[in-house]
């Protein structure tokens, strides 16, 4: 497990955590598990990005990155604010998830694939966080019901059409 701390403009630091599986504890602070090689490229790759900027335009933004290794131990420590991290985002989406399914029953909006794929989406990568960081609070649960529901109705509206 890696914690990243990365100081740079906001538009940088998404940059790099596309690049990398994890979680954003606070801002500009990344718990991960990729390995360490895939790190070191893609903050590499970032620097690239950012010298270029510099010498082509003669300015740039700010960008510097520490890559910490956890010991079993620091991780235990850090865990406590990653299952925090988590349990807020899954009740965000168990509400977006409401959300998306009154619109579905409501049969008033046709349009509603490209909302349902960005949400399989965070769901999986939230699935696969809580895997990856051996969490999981008890909200999954109740996303993970929610979830089916969902899929279930998004089925019969593909049915129906």
């Amino acid at each position: 497990m890696f914690l990243i701390i990365v100081k740079t403009e906001e538009e940088i630091a998404k940059k790099l955590w596309k690049m990398l599986d994890g979680l954003e504890l606070t801002p500009g602070v990344y718990l991960t598990w990729a390995p360490r090689e895939k790190i070191v490229k893609s903050v590499d790759a970032i620097k690239k990005d950012v010298i270029k900027r510099w010498e082509e335009e003669g300015k740039g933004p700010l960008f510097e990155a520490a890559v910490l290794e956890l010991t079993e131990e620091q991780y235990k420590e850090v865990r406590p604010l990653a299952r925090g991290v988590v349990e807020k985002i899954a009740t965000a989406m168990l509400e977006e998830m409401e959300r998306l399914l009154e619109k579905m029953r409501s049969g008033k909006d046709r349009s509603l694939s490209g909302w349902y794929r960005d949400l399989a989406k965070r769901y999986e990568r939230l699935i696969n966080i809580t895997l990856a960081l051996d969490i999981e609070p008890t909200v999954m649960g109740k996303l993970k019901d929610k979830w089916r529901e969902v899929t279930l109705e998004a089925g019969r509206r593909l049915r129906k059409s």
